[in-house]
């Protein structure tokens, strides 16, 4: 019963990619990896940025919107008994304003870029570490992390990748990863991105010892 409910919260994915793209993603990581000991985590969630205050800045806003509508008719809406209908004209702006909130577009309207730009940074951070990606054998692991609501991707590598390749390193796949995200390709960007980061690590990390796989092959998600 708890799987299915777990099903249920992620379905929003097959906006995004289906269930053969999902294979075909864990597929790419794999092949990634055959030739280095670095580990490539791809992650997805639907959004990072905090929402909670949106209702309330709805509110606000519509009320605002209808006080200065009503200004010319003041003289009579603001005596008995129509002031006695303001409190639940506002109650009744509340609850659409709640309904109107779990729209993802009005979600980012209220939510300013550089909010959503720390956010998922941070979120990204914050998946890195719960991912484990930061235990890995001399720190070879790579995040790839998309918050679908921002429109926004993050690459992190650990320390011992850090150590070679530059913080710019990722900006190519990112600008290409996001061109077919645009194109409704997210599959295809994910996998790029993939293939990719194969190739450095392998270029720069190739296998010494035994091959391991330290962490999970598939792509994780998230809310």
């Amino acid at each position: 019963m708890e799987s299915k409910k777990v099903e249920s919260s992620m379905a929003w994915i097959h906006r995004y990619l289906s269930s053969s793209e999902l294979i075909e993603i864990e597929a790419a990581i794999q092949k990634a990896e055959e030739h280095t000991n670095g580990e490539i985590v791809p992650v997805i969630v639907r959004r990072s940025s905090a929402v909670g205050h949106v209702p309330l800045s709805l509110t606000l806003l519509i009320t605002l919107f209808i006080v200065i509508l009503e200004i010319p008719y003041s003289d009579w809406l603001w005596v008995k008994p129509w002031v006695w209908a303001w409190p639940f004209l506002i109650v009744a702006i509340y609850y659409g304003s709640t309904l109107l909130a779990q729209s993802k577009f009005i979600q980012k309207i209220f939510v300013p870029e550089k909010d959503e730009v720390d956010q998922v940074h941070r979120r990204a951070q914050l998946e890195f570490y719960l991912n484990r990606i930061n235990r890995t054998k001399g720190g070879m692991g790579i995040l790839i992390f998309v918050s679908v609501m921002e429109k926004k991707a993050v690459i992190l590598a650990d320390e011992g990748i850090a150590k070679k390749l530059p913080s710019n390193t990722w900006d190519d796949i990112l600008a290409e990863m996001r061109a077919h995200f645009h194109d409704g390709k997210w599959s295809h960007g994910y996998q790029k991105a993939i293939e990719r980061c194969g190739e450095l690590l392998k270029q720069h990390f190739p296998i010494s010892g035994n091959l391991e796989n330290e962490l999970t092959n598939h792509l994780i998600i998230k809310d």
